[in-house]
């Protein structure tokens, strides 16, 4: 497994040639369930938008392209709508009745929980709870290595509240493709089965 420094950096390459594509699209999947006028509606977005943003920086990041199939965030709806929904729905139910056991369990389950999207991503047919039960799986061992890699952002973080907030808008497409690259890495490489003509 690379080291948090390690895929900071390997990011930061990405985003040369791509940063103001990752910029919008990261942008939308904040912005959007934000901003709907019924709340409701935001919740039931929100969860679609994640995997789409997941479909969407596990193509940028492994084809090492410019960013620029936006239109890959709306892939959730198209493919994987219900089970997207579901599976973010019970992420963050999970997380908040584990959170009531006190803080430190909720942080646990929130890291054990957060290869979702990215599974869903890849595999829209997947259950809502085989999804999480998969990340589950995958962040086994590797939980400290996620908190770790987003922590060393901490400084970045900390120019961004003296810009009132506005600079954790621009710092998003940092982190989000630091941690695709980190589902990556913790997936391996994929496995191509030939078809049999």
């Amino acid at each position: 497994m690379k080291s948090s420094r390690e895929l900071r950096h390997q990011a930061w390459d990405q985003l040369r040639k791509s940063y103001w594509m990752v910029f919008v699209v990261t942008l939308i999947v904040a912005a959007l369930p934000a901003a709907s006028s019924i709340a409701v509606v935001g919740f039931i977005i929100a969860g679609p938008l994640l995997v789409g943003q997941a479909i969407y920086l596990i193509d940028m990041v492994e084809t090492n392209s410019d960013g620029k199939k936006i239109e890959l965030v709306i892939e959730g709806f198209k493919k994987s709508f219900v089970n997207s929904f579901l599976a973010m729905l019970l992420v963050g139910v999970f997380t908040f009745l584990w959170s009531l056991l006190f803080i430190i369990p909720g942080i646990i389950k929130y890291y054990a929980y957060a290869m979702t999207p990215f599974i869903i991503a890849e595999d829209p047919e997947i259950d809502a709870m085989a999804a999480i039960a998969k990340s589950q799986e995958m962040m086994r061992g590797h939980k400290m290595e996620l908190f770790i890699l987003q922590f060393s952002f901490i400084g970045w973080y900390l120019l961004a509240a003296l810009t009132f907030g506005v600079g954790f808008i621009f710092l998003l497409p940092y982190v989000k493709t630091a941690e695709a690259n980190f589902y990556v890495e913790l997936r391996g490489k994929k496995v191509v089965v030939a078809e049999i003509e």
